[in-house]
């Protein structure tokens, strides 16, 4: 069979019309995760799913055992459903072992598997592409992204400012399970609250991706290449844009600026956090970085970031080309910062 469109899936599955076999794959886990509720909603009832329901984990079931329990009939229900999470973790023995499921699919069960990453080059995987109701989700575009937010939000029973969904986007990227995520942590900041506005964002969301800038910055400011190296590629990983990631360090060494002066007129405690504007429960690290720059490293780092940012937007070269420039260009690239003290 032919891959099934996403919608489709989701109106079928709905509609309480089921195939005996599907296959999901993709490299978002957000959609295949979410997949499986959706499938025990349509698949059984409340009080069958203690009788008919089965989860299996790739890397550790025991293939027979998934078999026969794909093999046994439904007790006080039409449907058993089993669910096979994580079948990329397969070896081609335990491929081999559940083929016979594929050529002729039980009908009294709802048998599902998932895979993060697929190897259509395997003979079973063919052949799974071949009879099963197959899925791919893909990542989603970079435009789709305030769409899945404001549809996460309403899952949640939330209600998300226009603006607070463009914010949110630019800090968590496009990976949906973090979008998730932060945004069940705004709930729980609301309280009672069901609408989340944008300075929501920025004193929830905003900490968590400062906390790993500053684990980036502390590197550079600590001219450490190779764990400012480890660390861009981690902020990559989170789904980060290359243009966001300036964006937040470019702030963040404005904050070390102001830290500095701060402390030169005499403020501390409160009051420093009050001028910095950042809540106090962070100042300490801030402080503490903040004595291992100068001012003229900081002056500095701001117009490489600057050329970086406009590098970043009209250079026909790789963008992690100009960050890791970006690197090595402010690690060790001013020596009197070695000097400082940290007390």
């Amino acid at each position: 069979m032919a891959l099934v469109d996403a919608q489709k899936f989701y109106r079928d599955l709905e509609k309480g019309q089921l195939a005996s076999l599907y296959f999901l794959f993709g490299e978002e886990p957000y959609l295949l995760n979410q997949s499986v509720d959706r499938f025990k909603f349509a698949v059984l009832s409340e009080g069958a799913i203690d009788f008919n329901y089965s989860l299996f984990y790739g890397a550790d079931a025991d293939i027979s055992t998934v078999r026969d329990t794909v093999e046994t009939l439904p007790m006080m229900s039409a449907k058993r459903l089993v669910i096979l999470k994580e079948a990329q973790e397969l070896t081609d023995k335990e491929w081999t072992e559940l083929e016979s499921l594929f050529v002729s699919p039980v009908d009294s069960t709802v048998f599902v598997i998932l895979a993060s990453r697929v190897d259509k080059r395997k003979k079973q995987i063919r052949l799974l592409l071949e009879t099963a109701d197959c899925i791919e989700f893909k990542k989603p575009y970079e435009n789709q992204i305030p769409g899945w937010v404001k549809h996460i939000a309403s899952s949640l029973d939330l209600e998300i400012a226009e603006d607070a969904i463009m914010l949110l986007a630019k800090l968590v990227g496009h990976h949906l399970t973090e979008i998730e995520t932060e945004l069940r942590k705004l709930a729980d900041f609301l309280g009672t609250r069901r609408r989340i506005e944008v300075s929501d964002v920025a004193q929830v969301v905003s900490r968590s991706k400062e906390e790993n800038v500053f684990d980036f910055t502390k590197a550079i400011g600590e001219s450490d290449r190779v764990r400012a190296l480890e660390h861009l590629v981690h902020l990559l990983d989170q789904g980060q844009s290359e243009v966001g990631i300036v964006a937040l360090l470019a702030r963040h060494i404005r904050v070390l600026m102001l830290v500095k002066r701060g402390l030169e007129q005499g403020l501390s405690g409160a009051k420093l956090a009050q001028f910095v504007q950042v809540p106090p429960y962070f100042l300490d690290n801030y402080v503490m970085q903040s004595r291992l720059w100068t001012i003229k490293k900081l002056e500095q780092t701001l117009v490489i970031l600057a050329e970086t940012d406009k590098a970043l937007k009209s250079s026909p070269l790789s963008a992690h080309i100009w960050l890791e420039n970006l690197v090595l260009k402010t690690c060790g690239a001013f020596p009197e910062a070695r000097k400082v003290v940290v007390t």
